[in-house]
């Protein structure tokens, strides 16, 4: 005979009982625990799991009928199966019983072939529920997955519609401006300035878009990593003297504080933590007034590097710093050369730093300027995504 599986309590005030009713149950492969009386067993019901109850109907403090209402009223334990057993095989009791919810009702003494046939139907009833309920809760989940690709989307198209905008208008006025100037041999100066324009603006177009798409790759799971072992103190470097021009357009000094020596390796997608450095930097000369620093360093702590800039910007307000890393936020300061910004760098670096397993926060005094720090481990091994 196959065995049967499950957790049950026996909820009887007379020891021999009890002690008779486990004895029985485990020899049909079940693991039992016993309860004298009602309040007993609610309160072993409402901290264990079981998967039935077998409950006396007369008992002291707290009867049977008493402990299967109160049962049958808790929405975290109403849904388990309840057999009743009573000595009394009065029609009014059982009627009562399985009005108020019991599943089933079995006189004493317990015929032991009757009491497997009963128990059998309510654990499969029980399994049934079980089921039921973890079916739901997948459901709701990916609903809820759903739901956020659904929102992630609409943001996407709502960010994309908008940044694409004021670059696309820019390039149909200047290819109006370039029409009606075609025939004039004297324009040919400014032709190529608003062609170089026109090349600006589609670089911006494509740099939206290939951020935008990024972003959305590693939210949907389909971002895969690149790992070399890459030395960072060069790539800092590399990062630094890009954007150089761009400061000093802005009349800012970039200042690097890296260590001299072995080189700090680690194994990294380098064009990730590219953008990690070049999104810090670039926001942090975007966001500065004219005439101050912006410092860059490099080094290695506890089997870490860690990757910090500082800037002496308007600094970051207590909500700035709640939202820092958020999606699309823009947040109170605004760049100090009319730049432009799509509210996702931010959250791009946060992505591709914890893509490696390491971390980025910011520490910030409104008016102080901010200091960017990004933890990566040296031998780092992330996982593909």
């Amino acid at each position: 005979m196959t065995p049967l599986h499950g957790h049950v309590l026996v909820v009887d005030d007379l020891d021999t009982n009890r002690e008779a009713l486990s004895r029985m149950l485990e020899r049909e492969g079940l693991t039992t625990e016993v309860a004298q009386d009602g309040f007993e067993a609610l309160e072993k019901v409402r901290t264990g799991a079981f998967d039935t109850i077998l409950l006396d109907v007369m008992m002291p403090r707290l009867d049977g009928i008493q402990t299967l209402t109160i049962l049958k009223q808790e929405i975290g334990i109403r849904d388990i199966p309840v057999i009743m057993l009573s000595a009394l095989n009065e029609a009014k009791a059982i009627r009562e019983c399985i009005e108020l919810g019991a599943d089933d009702y079995l006189p004493k003494p317990i015929d032991r072939s009757l009491l497997r046939a009963r128990l059998s139907s309510c654990l499969r009833r029980k399994q049934l529920l079980d089921n039921e309920k973890d079916y739901l809760v997948r459901l709701e989940s990916t609903n809820e997955e759903l739901r956020r690709l659904n929102q992630l989307k609409s943001r996407f198209l709502a960010v994309a519609a908008h940044d694409l905008k004021n670059p696309m208008t820019t390039i149909l006025l200047l290819a109006d401006q370039l029409s009606d100037s075609a025939d004039d041999p004297k324009s040919v100066g400014p032709r190529r300035k608003q062609i170089q324009r026109i090349r600006e603006s589609i670089q911006r177009m494509l740099g939206i878009i290939q951020a935008l798409l990024d972003f959305a790759a590693a939210e949907t799971g389909q971002c895969e990593m690149n790992l070399q072992a890459i030395d960072l103190s060069a790539l800092t470097l590399e990062v630094m003297e890009e954007n150089r021009v761009y400061a000093e357009s802005k009349q800012l000094s970039l200042r690097c504080e890296i260590p001299s020596g072995a080189p700090l390796v680690a194994q990294v997608d380098a064009a990730r933590v590219r953008d990690v450095m070049d999104n810090l930097i670039g926001n942090a000369i975007k966001f500065s007034p004219a005439h101050r620093a912006v410092w860059v360093s490099l080094e290695s702590v506890e089997n870490k590097v860690l990757f910090r800039v500082k800037d002496q910007g308007p600094g970051l307000t207590e909500e700035d710093k709640k939202l820092v890393f958020g999606l699309y936020q823009r947040l109170s300061a605004q760049p100090t050369g009319n730049e432009f910004s799509t509210g996702l760098g931010l959250s791009i670096v946060k992505q591709r730093v914890e893509l490696h397993g390491g971390r980025v926060w910011v520490e910030s005094r409104y008016g102080e300027g901010a200091t960017f720090h990004v933890e990566l481990p040296v031998d780092i091994y992330a996982a593909q995504v």
